[in-house]
């Protein structure tokens, strides 16, 4: 397949993980393996490169059988995780809580009744 050229297929790689879209050779940085995984149901479309060392087989088959093995197999495009961001205003309220709950803790009375006896000296 030249860089041009792009088929139908169902890509197994490493990591008991399977693609199925049409494939294209990349060769902008190094060769590369392009899959444009058609969406799904569960999945909108997405792109992925793999390099040979990631591909265990490539079955050709047709745009059909792909675009079904696409939607059986459920793969996800790669989700980023943004949690929810603090606001300036609710980190300086907890730094205030936080510093009138220290306040409030170095007010508390000392200690007493605390055995001060050296527990080395104790006898058996």
């Amino acid at each position: 397949m030249d860089e041009q050229q792009s088929t139908w297929a169902i890509v197994e790689l490493f990591g008991h993980k399977t693609l199925a879209g049409r494939v294209t050779k990349d060769t902008s940085l190094f060769p590369l393996l392009r899959i444009d995984v058609p969406a799904t149901e569960a999945a909108p479309e997405f792109t992925a490169e793999y390099g040979p060392g990631a591909i265990y087989g490539i079955t050709y088959v047709s745009e059909e059988v792909a675009r079904l093995t696409a939607a059986a197999v459920k793969a996800q495009p790669v989700m980023v995780y943004s949690p929810d961001l603090v606001t300036r205003e609710s980190f300086e309220k907890m730094q205030d809580e936080y510093r009138k709950r220290i306040a409030d803790m170095r007010s508390l009375p000392a200690r007493t009744g605390v055995d001060d006896r050296d527990d080395d000296d104790d006898e058996f």
